[in-house]
């Protein structure tokens, strides 16, 4: 029985940290939405990053984040950005995480070389949600 419970916490251990993973990636690609301009930087930006993580889905990194790169813009278009990063960053757990989030929307942000005043008030917002 206790073995049992082992490899429950080890597999939720497991869910828990793609989960983050996933939410920061969904960050990620709603700061890339977010000026409303794909800019290839910021692709860029997302791209290395993400091709650095441990990915445990059966969706390749690559596919998730084109899959949901749809998902962030129509989050804009309905103007629920703050419900978006609200939700998303209920899933970063763990400080590292948390730090991280803004860390890499302040970073493709600024990967266009322009903070524009609805990223700066998003990132604020995550900030605040995070906190």
């Amino acid at each position: 029985m206790n073995f049992e419970n082992l490899l429950n916490n080890f597999d939720m251990g497991v869910c828990v940290d793609q989960l983050q993973r996933e939410s920061l990636v969904d960050l990620v690609l709603l700061f890339i939405e977010m000026d409303g301009v794909v800019e290839d930087s910021e692709m860029a930006y997302a791209f290395d990053w993400v091709s650095s993580l441990k990915w445990d889905n059966d969706i390749s990194p690559i596919n998730y984040v084109k899959q949901n790169l749809v998902t962030a813009r129509a989050a804009i278009e309905a103007g629920t950005e703050q419900d978006f990063i609200l939700h998303r960053s209920k899933h970063l757990i763990d400080s590292p995480a948390r730090t991280l989030a803004v860390e890499l929307a302040t970073g493709v942000s600024l990967a266009d070389g322009h903070l524009d005043d609805k990223e700066a008030s998003a990132i604020e917002f995550l900030k605040q949600c995070v906190g």
